[in-house]
């Protein structure tokens, strides 16, 4: 079943996070009975990311389940960015939200999703909303890119400086076997089994005395995961509500009139958040 193979992989979980981290997640552990019991384990379809100690062949450097959470405190951790489902390839699955493991560089075949945000960040860091108001402003960037017009570090580099700056890219479920295009019941069931861990970590960083945060929600299904974690509530009746601010936006694969591109920069509410918390803004 794949229910019991989870939970002999994930036997030692803890010990690929840091320790701090692993304070954080103290007393919490993945629901395994959220496994539907049906649901069959198959070789052909590996746990993407892996763990740390348990590397897949193909696998990007670095790639594991708590990658979000390498190199950064969670002290340090300014804005939580949500995303759903690692990439269903081993190649690409990273263990961060949004990257893909496979880019080497940003004039490759780019997932749609990670362009919008790349879109919107060199937009705000440039002051040049020409390269995200549609879809196809992304060949602007990567002309511009290409040029020296822009700075744009390679794909790793920018996710690992936007984590070391406080930045956690995290999915709501932070494992995956096997895919269906729509989402399938595994893939439900990864995010419900790793929900608790998911709770726990949006409580524990709202919850850090004199530590803004601002939480960006792309699209529903963000949004509905954090409204039901109840961290907005909690903090209302806990008194901490005055330092966490959430941003919600379009999901960037949403396109039209009321789509990712045509909704304003997410990027840009996010550090107008932080400055509304008297935080330094992120630079993109």
């Amino acid at each position: 079943m794949l229910r019991s193979y989870l939970e002999t992989y994930l036997g030692g979980w803890r010990d690929d996070l840091d320790p701090q981290w692993r304070a954080l997640f103290a007393g919490v552990e993945p629901d395994f009975e959220a496994i539907l019991p049906e649901l069959v384990y198959d070789p052909e379809h590996p746990v993407i990311p892996p763990l740390r100690s348990k590397p897949l062949p193909g696998a990007p450097a670095g790639a594991h389940i708590f990658r979000a959470f390498d190199g950064v405190a969670p002290d340090a951790v300014r804005v939580v960015l949500i995303g759903q489902d690692p990439y269903p390839r081993v190649a690409r699955a990273t263990g961060r939200a949004f990257e893909d493991g496979a880019l080497g560089d940003w004039q490759g075949e780019v997932a749609v999703s990670l362009q919008r945000l790349v879109q919107s960040a060199v937009s705000l860091r440039y002051s040049r909303p020409e390269l995200a108001r549609s879809p196809g402003d992304w060949a602007a960037v990567q002309a511009a890119a290409a040029a020296g017009e822009i700075a744009l570090e390679p794909p790793g580099a920018w996710f690992d400086r936007l984590q070391a700056g406080g930045v956690l890219f995290v999915n709501a479920g932070w494992t995956l076997t096997r895919f269906v295009s729509g989402g399938g019941e595994e893939q439900k069931c990864h995010i419900a089994m790793w929900r608790p861990l998911m709770r726990r970590l949006l409580h524990g960083l709202a919850e850090r005395p004199g530590r803004p945060t601002v939480f960006l929600l792309l699209g529903n299904f963000a949004r509905d995961l954090f409204r039901e974690s109840g961290v907005e509530a909690r903090g209302a009746a806990g008194g901490y509500v005055d330092r966490i601010r959430t941003v919600t936006h379009p999901h960037p694969n949403r396109v039209g009139p009321s789509g990712y591109l045509a909704r304003g920069n997410p990027l840009e509410g996010v550090n107008a958040a932080l400055a509304g918390l008297g935080a330094p803004a992120v630079a993109w």
